[in-house]
């Protein structure tokens, strides 16, 4: 049995926050011109739960998929996403935010792909297909949130 480590979720602030949106927006908006030959739901995806990992975290990302059960909570279009939330690391979008755009973007593609297919043949062709798009993405963000100050 696995032992939990109880460790505080991880909110972030207004600004971390408002990166992460933007990066999900960007990546989403490409999507379909970047996966043309996949069955891509935008207007789904776009209401996908985005969040941090909880620190400290080894990984950079995670695409968690839809608990079926009917007990369990789920958000608008969760039947047609089948994805209950993707997680960033918060500390990445500082380290290397052209890495966290790519992160996004694999978290999404698990999202469109489902479970079955994992890092697959069918994964490993679409992944790098951001990359063109990684640094423009990356200083969007930047520019848009330059003004944001920390409050205290």
């Amino acid at each position: 049995m696995r032992t939990r480590v109880d460790r505080p979720r991880i909110i972030g602030t207004l600004k971390e926050r408002l990166m992460l949106h933007l990066i999900a927006f960007e990546v989403i908006k490409r999507l379909e011109e970047l996966h043309p030959e996949l069955e891509i739901d935008s207007e789904a995806l776009a209401h996908v739960r985005l969040g941090f990992l909880r620190e400290p975290c080894r990984k950079l990302g995670v695409c968690s998929y839809a608990d079926q059960r009917p007990s369990r909570p789920a958000t608008e279009f969760t039947d047609r996403h089948k994805t209950h939330r993707i997680l960033l690391s918060r500390v990445s979008m500082y380290d290397d935010l052209p890495d966290a755009v790519f992160t996004i973007h694999h978290e999404f593609l698990h999202a469109i792909l489902g479970s079955d297919e994992g890092h697959g043949r069918t994964f490993q062709e679409h992944e790098d297909r951001i990359n063109p798009y990684i640094k423009q993405i990356s200083t969007l963000v930047l520019e848009t949130t330059s003004s944001f100050q920390s409050i205290h």
